[in-house]
């Protein structure tokens, strides 16, 4: 708790101080994102059978799947005994194949330099893809966005444009939470 709110005084800093940051130098968890983890676990077919959570954090998605899925978390460093430590920063990515994969808060911190290979890693990974993203259309302060740590900056539109370059599909859009555009994805079937 202590430490939640030493990291949120420090992005408070780096916005009125505008010094770069990293999310490992401000990481702090917040309750009601779980809000956003909810609305984007609706999105999940039912027979899915395995799921890889990309910037699992707490593992807060575990709460709103069945217990018969295949977990895969995934995230910077080890936050269970079972997460899988990957920088997407560095271009590491996880070799395995699941139903759905998910990211919820974790895209802004990927450099945009590394956004193609990091939908390409996706693609190759998932026929499904359930994303969150924070917007310029819903968060327009690039100071602010900056202060997050955050390293891209997207239009709604440019957005899923970025992930259409990956022959994936938009196929179902739900209302925004908290500043964040929620998204669902379905890799595109090549017919012979």
């Amino acid at each position: 708790m202590i430490k939640n709110i030493k990291n949120k005084i420090k992005a408070i800093a780096n916005y009125l101080f505008l010094k770069k940051v990293e999310w490992k130098d401000i990481e702090y968890f917040d309750e009601s994102w779980k809000r956003r983890i909810s609305m984007l676990s609706s999105l999940i077919p039912p027979d899915t059978s395995s799921i890889m959570d990309l910037g699992c954090g707490k593992c807060w998605l575990k709460e709103f799947i069945k217990k018969e899925i295949k977990y895969y978390p995934v995230d910077y460093k080890k936050r269970s005994s079972d997460t899988i430590v990957c920088d997407f920063n560095k271009k590491e990515f996880p070799n395995i194949i699941t139903d759905v994969i998910f990211c919820s808060g974790i895209v802004e911190y990927i450099e945009e330099c590394n956004l193609d290979w990091f939908f390409n890693c996706i693609r190759k990974h998932s026929n499904i893809l359930i994303i969150s993203y924070c917007s310029l259309d819903l968060n327009p302060s690039i100071k602010v966005r900056k202060s997050f740590g955050w390293k891209n900056h997207f239009t709604k539109s440019n957005f899923v444009k970025i992930i259409e370059k990956f022959e994936y599909t938009l196929v179902q859009e739900i209302d925004p939470v908290d500043g964040n555009n929620l998204f669902k994805f379905h890799k595109k079937m090549v017919i012979k």
